[in-house]
């Protein structure tokens, strides 16, 4: 497995239980199918610098996108042949147009990891603390590196006028917000495990991880209050996943000498934390932690890490017994991207060789959309960022 097979922009999340797995994501298609909008991709080198203008239809998307929508990456690539990478928006229906193309090279395209706010922006790493934004309406790419050599988790929210970032001496990490350009704006927290965060919709909080639990941190910069996970081991730490609703943190952790990770239910109010998923003693149907959860009409859906490659997704049974979900016509993992309504988006091998497709998925009708299909000889899907994927409520 190479380190494209696992989603950039999903690193924070699992940072701590997953330091040992590798980054990425795979998966390639033809991308002519019926009834689906097509739009001219804005093409350029590998490196980006080239600048084009944004078709009507394609801007026109752009403002009408929302939560269902979603960026993806995807490549033609496969392991004995280059291909162009083609950065597409997508509706909730599958229509899909074109904002930017990697012309084929011997380089991998850079790594997507955050969609702004405002919707104009895309986030993408081009090496170890490179990066560069791309204006979504023109097609105008800049490069930059963030102060201090920091990385960048994302944008700020609402709109991702800053990027958030961290940077990590020892156990010792500081989250802090940088200009578009990389300089030091404000340092909002330091302390032991603090390198994961995630802001709350509108922009004024954020969840961030530590030794014993989650802090809710201000986005002027301070801790608000500590909000614990008890039974937390101090080593790994805690990890918030995403915001359950307004009020809660979905966030994981891991229990001293139990080496499998467990969901919880943080209130921000400080409220005792309430385990979502039980603790497993050993693998149970593969499923090597749980890191992250979905309530959906026809259930609750659990993330799990599986012993090789990548995650896997399993229905939690009210006694906290799991059964994993098969997805048709899939050949190995399943990422969950984000959920709506009754369906999850998922990222997921469709071949061998770390060849990765996009769907929607239901997995209590086991209805199925496919947005990106690949075929098994080429890598695909490189990556995907939903639209406030970890910011809402679902």
């Amino acid at each position: 497995m190479t380190n494209k097979l696992w989603p950039h922009g999903r690193r924070a999340a699992f940072a701590g239980v997953l330091a040992a797995i590798l980054l990425a994501a795979s998966g390639a298609t033809s991308l002519a199918a019926p009834g689906v909008a097509q739009a001219r991709a804005i093409t350029g080198p590998v490196a980006g610098n080239a600048q084009g203008a944004a078709i009507p239809a394609a801007a026109s998307a752009l403002r009408q996108a929302g939560p269902g929508w979603e960026l993806a990456e995807y490549t033609t690539r496969t392991p004995s042949k280059h291909g162009p990478t083609t950065l597409y928006l997508i509706s909730p229906g599958g229509a899909r147009y074109a904002l930017y193309t990697w012309r084929s090279s011997a380089t991998w395209a850079p790594q997507l990891i955050a969609w702004s706010g405002d919707k104009t922006r895309a986030l993408l790493a081009t090496g170890i603390d490179q990066y560069e934004q791309i204006t979504l309406t023109t097609g105008a790419v800049s490069h930059f590196t963030l102060a201090g050599h920091a990385k960048a988790i994302g944008y700020t929210r609402p709109s991702g006028q800053n990027i958030l970032g961290y940077t990590l001496n020892g156990r010792t990490g500081t989250i802090a917000r940088y200009s578009l350009t990389g300089k030091l704006v404000k340092v909002l927290t330091r302390g032991t495990n603090q390198y994961n965060a995630i802001y709350s919709a509108d922009g004024t909080v954020l969840a961030v991880s530590g030794a014993k639990g989650i802090a809710l941190v201000s986005n002027a910069g301070g801790v608000i209050r500590q909000l614990p996970i008890q039974g937390t081991d101090p080593r790994i730490g805690a990890h918030p996943v995403r915001w359950w609703n307004a009020r809660t943190i979905l966030a994981y952790s891991t229990a001293p000498g139990k080496h499998i990770s467990r969901l919880w239910l943080v209130p921000v109010s400080g409220a005792r934390a309430v385990p979502l998923t039980p603790q497993r003693t050993s693998p149970a149907r593969g499923d090597f932690g749980d890191v992250g959860a979905w309530q959906l009409p026809s259930g609750l859906y659990v993330q799990g890490l599986a012993g090789c490659g990548g995650p896997n997704l399993y229905r939690q049974a009210a006694s906290g017994s799991i059964n994993r979900v098969a997805i048709p016509h899939t050949a190995g993992s399943a990422y969950v991207a984000t959920a709506a309504g009754a369906r999850l988006l998922i990222q997921t091998e469709t071949g061998c060789m770390g060849s990765n497709s996009l769907l929607w998925f239901n997995p209590g009708t086991h209805a199925e959309q496919w947005l990106l299909r690949a075929p098994a000889t080429a890598f695909g899907v490189l990556g995907v960022v939903p639209y406030y994927t970890r910011e809402n409520a679902r």
